[in-house]
């Protein structure tokens, strides 16, 4: 009887010059990918801010129409009237900025829709064109948030000089 030669754990030599290719690409993926260094965000100024929303709880907004303006309070119904009084404050592009606590997520669900049908009904072709870029901005619920927002935007504080 003729007994067949056990299967040994080298692979052919015809493989071998395909097997050191393979491993010699995997060596240098690993050493491309160990060396290459994070990314790391650049630091900056943030969105410029023309007009501040500020929810801190769900229901009610402040909006602040300029940084020296006095807050004025609205309810969710009243988004509408808020974005209203906005579209009549001159002309150009406006950075309007809702920043939100955790507790805001439905009033934020409603102000989006309320923005989505005003910007519908803005008119491209009228005499003062306006638009708004809106960006949504998380806030703590720790009480000196706030007042640290309002320093940043005012320009007191945010460590830049201006």
């Amino acid at each position: 009887m003729h007994r067949r030669p056990s299967p040994s754990l080298m692979p052919e030599p015809n493989l071998l010059p395909f097997l050191d290719l393979v491993l010699a690409f995997v060596g240098i993926l690993i050493v491309v990918f160990s060396l290459q260094a994070p990314n790391r965000p650049e630091t900056g100024r943030p969105l410029a801010i023309d007009d501040l929303v500020i929810c801190q709880a769900d229901g009610a907004v402040m909006l602040y129409a300029g940084p020296d303006a006095e807050p004025r309070l609205y309810r969710e119904a009243e988004l509408d009237a808020l974005l209203t009084r906005l579209a009549t404050q001159g002309e150009g592009v406006r950075n309007l900025v809702f920043a939100l606590t955790q507790d805001c997520l439905g009033t934020r669900r409603a102000f989006e829709d309320t923005f989505s049908r005003f910007t519908r009904r803005l008119d491209p072709n009228a005499e003062t064109r306006r638009a708004f870029r809106l960006s949504f901005r998380p806030l703590s619920k720790a009480p000196e948030a706030l007042p640290r927002l309002l320093n940043e935007w005012r320009g007191h504080g945010d460590g830049h000089g201006d």
